[in-house]
């Protein structure tokens, strides 16, 4: 108390903790906790939403294996079928 006393004689206010407050530091804090907790759902999210697209993109490329399956099947079926004669003859 005598210190500070004797500061305030001097008219000294370097005793004063400006800008040094501990709940300025506190909030800095949170506010960078905050920031961590906000960058954290985000990441979460963009996980989510890639698990999501890689699901999608895996059952279109199934789709696409089959339709080719499917393409290459008809395929033979076309080529083994014997050619029809379109043109008969009038009764």
């Amino acid at each position: 108390e005598s210190y500070v006393a004797q500061m305030i004689v001097e008219k000294n206010l370097d005793w004063f903790p400006r800008m040094r407050a501990m709940s300025l530091v506190s909030n800095e804090g949170d506010s960078e906790q905050n920031e961590i907790r906000n960058l954290q759902e985000k990441l979460e999210s963009t996980m989510s939403l890639v698990k999501q697209l890689s699901g999608q993109l895996a059952e279109l490329k199934e789709q696409m294996t089959e339709q080719r399956k499917n393409k290459q099947r008809l395929g033979f079926l076309g080529s083994n079928t014997p050619h029809v004669n379109h043109h008969m003859p009038p009764h």
